[in-house]
């Protein structure tokens, strides 16, 4: 299965897209914008699978952002049911102070970031670089968005329901930070590798981001400053947190959810996950796409709802449908189950039974 970037497939595909079109790899990622998602959601072919191994210590895990679902997972090497069902709650508890005994991953909705601050400690939000030199490159570019509560906020309106609970309905503290005009640029050779915007947080609701620079990606840490109660800072790296990995221009930061049970210190999680298709948004992103005449006729199937032929776009959304089965077929090889029949219980077969 090829995975190719995103011009390389322009140069094979782009002829499959309207006339206006062909010339333009800009309007070429749109149409995989498009097409990729409907793919994706068709079935497990091979490169729709990737391993992931994170700490479970909290009694709950986050997809990374690019994962959709979670095919088979281990709990501290002990394999757990995968449960995602809405009703799953009435089996497993309603909420994280539910003391039922969790035995499966537990379905628990989106989470605006991958791990959570401590209610009890005031953060800053850091925005540090993940690409090598792992620097920021002048002009910088990108306008964050961010969404949240802190502790004072309990002690300063008179709608929250007790000194020390923040309101969880829909107040919220805003602040929107410009790298282009509010960072500084730096004064040397790696210097200035990260920019951090204090607001003593204690709880994220959402992170937004838009005009960020293509093909750069970021991570924006949670920056640990004390006790949330202190009037003073103390910086302690070992409590930073993570919290948003970003590779696009323009995005909101949601991470799959999934509680466990029966975890400790030192728990990990290592799980089969399926892939989720990420805006492309550059020349240089790489595509994973299960063969190339798949995606022929997943555009060409696009074209045609494009142009309202809706006999055509059931044609090739059908072949893809009949391509992607054949292809998934060919990659089981000896893993194809074979029917054995054993009346006398495991161990005692029929001779000449398959």
């Amino acid at each position: 299965m090829p995975a190719l970037t995103t011009i390389q497939l322009f140069d094979t595909h782009s002829k499959y897209l309207d006339a206006s079109d062909q010339e333009k790899p800009e309007e070429f990622r749109h149409a995989l914008n498009e097409v990729m998602p409907r793919i994706y959601k068709l079935g497990y072919w091979r490169e729709l699978l990737v391993e992931h191994s994170q700490d479970a210590s909290d009694g709950y895990i986050s997809l990374p952002q690019d994962t959709d679902s979670i095919v088979a997972g281990l709990i501290d090497n002990n394999p757990v049911p995968t449960r995602s069902l809405w009703h799953d709650y009435k089996m497993f508890g309603t909420n994280d102070e539910d003391d039922t005994h969790l035995s499966a991953f537990i379905d628990d909705g989106y989470a605006p970031t991958y791990r959570d601050l401590d209610t009890a400690s005031k953060y800053d939000f850091r925005v540090v670089a993940l690409k090598a030199p792992f620097t920021f490159s002048v002009p910088y570019k990108g306008v964050f968005t961010y969404r949240y509560r802190k502790y004072t906020d309990a002690s300063t309106s008179s709608a929250l329901v007790s000194p020390n609970t923040v309101l969880k309905g829909s107040s919220y503290n805003e602040t929107i930070h410009n790298l282009e005009t509010e960072a500084e640029p730096p004064s040397g050779e790696g210097e200035n590798t990260s920019f951090s915007i204090n607001q003593n947080a204690n709880e994220v609701l959402s992170i937004t981001w838009r005009d960020l620079k293509p093909d750069f990606p970021i991570r924006i840490i949670g920056r640990y400053r004390g006790d949330a109660s202190s009037s003073s800072s103390t910086l302690d790296s070992t409590k930073d947190v993570q919290l948003v990995d970003i590779d696009t221009i323009n995005g909101t930061s949601l991470y799959r959810r999934f509680r466990i049970g029966n975890t400790s210190s030192d728990s990990t999680a290592h799980m089969l996950l399926k892939r989720r298709w990420v805006d492309c948004d550059s020349n240089t992103d790489i595509v994973n796409v299960p063969s190339n005449a798949i995606l022929k006729h997943a555009l060409l199937g696009k074209l045609a709802e494009d142009n309202a032929d809706l006999q055509r776009a059931q044609y090739h959304w059908g072949t893809v449908n009949q391509l992607l089965e054949a292809d998934t077929d060919s990659y089981r090889g000896a893993a194809k189950p074979t029917l054995h029949i054993a009346p006398d219980g495991v161990g005692a077969g029929m001779t000449g039974m398959y």
